[in-house]
């Protein structure tokens, strides 16, 4: 297994849901990811905050973080397409074709996630060569520095991550790569579900405060990214090499 392999799958195991199980395999995580490029000192300290935070918290506080970082809002969603399609059928044909890269490499997904999950993509490119795999991190590059951009704004600790995907994907600066593709200045920290619009107010976590946030417009990249040309990956994602035994996501 080559380095960027395993780098892969540690970052795929991070963006996870939280897990007894990856709690218990946090050390090892933290081990991969200090000793492999092109992770740097700065994004290596980051995620080092992240291990430390996700192996002293509590697994139910700590599984509540998650839902409320990644299921309370589109811009922050690791289902990639939602940021490009929301819920139409043009999402339902790029899952389709998505599957059937990973088909193509003998892979079949054989858990609920969807294909365009982020931690499944990552879990996919990890069984491709070096250079196929940057190619195909490179398709979502933008993708991944939108869910950045509004990680950081919501000041989340696994904002570490995906900068470090982005890094992985080319991007050594997502703020600048999003103001370029927008034609606007990232915003700053914003608390709760409202990360998209009504900066500055209060967390809104009623039903009808959910709502709204599910309610908004696909994020339009103006044709910068490909997303049926994306693929994904991840670790209770258990993918299965057909006639084959069940591929380990382990790092």
């Amino acid at each position: 297994m080559h380095d960027l392999s395993r780098q892969l799958r540690a970052l795929a195991l991070l963006l996870d849901y939280p897990s007894e199980a990856m709690q218990t395999h946090l050390a090892d995580l933290a081990s991969v990811l200090g000793a492999l490029e092109p992770v740097q000192p700065a994004a290596r300290e980051s995620l080092r905050g992240l291990i430390d935070h996700m192996t002293a918290a509590d697994l139910m506080d700590l599984q509540a973080e998650f839902v409320d970082t990644f299921d309370r809002g589109r811009s922050t969603s690791l289902n990639l397409f939602e940021q490009v399609h929301g819920d139409s059928r043009d999402r339902g044909q790029a899952m389709v074709d998505l599957l059937a890269q990973y088909q193509e490499v003998g892979l079949d997904l054989q858990a609920k996630e969807l294909p365009d999950y982020l931690p499944v993509y990552l879990e996919y490119c990890s069984v491709l060569d070096p250079s196929a795999a940057r190619e195909a991190l490179e398709e979502v590059a933008l993708l991944v520095a939108h869910l950045t951009v509004a990680l950081d704004r919501r000041e989340s600790p696994w904002v570490a991550v995906t900068a470090a995907v982005c890094r992985l994907c080319g991007v050594n600066d997502w703020r600048a790569l999003v103001e370029q593709q927008t034609g606007q200045e990232t915003r700053p920290p914003t608390p709760g579900p409202r990360d998209i619009q009504k900066e500055g107010l209060p967390a809104d976590w009623t039903p009808a405060g959910l709502d709204a946030v599910w309610a908004e417009e696909p994020v339009d990249f103006l044709g910068a990214c490909n997303p049926q040309q994306a693929k994904p990956s991840v670790q209770t994602v258990q993918f299965m090499p057909r006639a084959a035994q069940p591929h380990s996501a382990g790092v």
